[in-house]
């Protein structure tokens, strides 16, 4: 059978994919968990602004990791997909501790297993609409709760059992290594598993070990530039290029607040296209080299 990529409007080829945002938040609802409401985006005036000057520079696809607890909509989604001709991928998972519903605890392993397969082959909570992707399933900051470990495994089990991509979340950088060291236990295939927000990390012993094990590694908090300054971010993207690593990188911008948001006066889903990748140009990466990260890899890691 041919491999397709899933999102929110049906399944479609891999050539129909283009420049692709690997780890964002277009529709999400934060705010019961943070009592503010600037984490809350929704399908507003603003972000169909948004979106519009991001296919205007060039996006063409986005993998949207909002999960269960997070405020996922996956109607919104498919609205929004159709009307900018954009494909979005939506995703089934549990994000991390302490944005858990209530469920999770009560649910045992096999339990969320079968949630996860349930979303990737059936539909999300009634709508039809298929996840195709397990993301972003989280660790803590320097730790993995029981649950966690618990939601790990269930991805990993679902992962295999369906074939689907499955992205994590590494609180500002940390457990990769804990993280694919998991799923090499559960003997889950490393080129269906992309690790997150290692462009926070910063130490290249430990990107190196992840690449050799065969992951993807996502560089996706581009344009915040509060959490770790861009010269930073780009000397180890740089650095991860020289060393050959260009078919296991992936690029996004992992916006979720309103105030990100470039109509409001922040960086923009867009910064990715008008700003850093211009930068990686300037700094001698080759258009093809930009093209495998932001188009072949996505291909490649969502097929399934």
């Amino acid at each position: 059978m041919a491999k397709k990529i899933r999102t929110v409007t049906g399944d479609i080829h891999p050539d129909d994919l283009g420049k692709t945002m690997i780890h964002e938040h277009v529709i999400m609802d934060l705010s019961h968990v943070r009592q503010d409401d600037d984490p809350v985006l929704s399908d507003s005036e603003a972000m169909r602004t948004e979106l519009e000057r991001l296919k205007a520079a060039g996006c063409g696809g986005i993998v949207e990791v909002t999960n269960r607890g997070m405020g996922r909509d996956v109607k919104a989604l498919s609205a929004l997909s159709e009307r900018h001709n954009l494909p979005i991928v939506a995703a089934t998972g549990y994000y991390k501790q302490s944005y858990y519903p209530e469920e999770v605890k009560a649910k045992r392993e096999e339990d969320i297993v079968e949630l996860f397969v349930a979303e990737l082959t059936e539909g999300i909570e009634g709508t039809g609409v298929r996840a195709g992707i397990i993301a972003e399933i989280g660790s803590s900051y320097n730790e993995m709760t029981e649950d966690e470990k618990k939601v790990f495994r269930a991805a990993g089990r679902a992962q295999k059992m369906t074939g689907a991509p499955l992205s994590t979340h590494c609180e500002l950088g940390t457990l990769g290594s804990e993280q694919v060291q998991l799923f090499a236990e559960m003997d889950v295939d490393p080129a269906k598993i992309s690790i997150g927000h290692q462009d926070l990390n910063g130490d290249r012993d430990e990107y190196e070990r992840l690449l050799q094990a065969g992951v993807y590694i996502q560089f996706d908090t581009i344009g915040k530039n509060n959490y770790r300054p861009e010269a930073e971010r780009l000397s180890d993207l740089l650095y991860l290029l020289d060393r050959g690593y260009v078919g296991q990188l992936m690029l996004s911008c992992d916006v979720t607040k309103q105030s990100y948001l470039k109509v409001n006066g922040g960086f923009g889903y867009e910064y990715l296209f008008t700003r850093f990748i211009p930068l990686l140009l300037e700094n001698g990466v080759s258009e093809r080299e930009v093209t495998t990260m932001m188009v072949d890899n996505p291909r490649r890691f969502l097929s399934f």
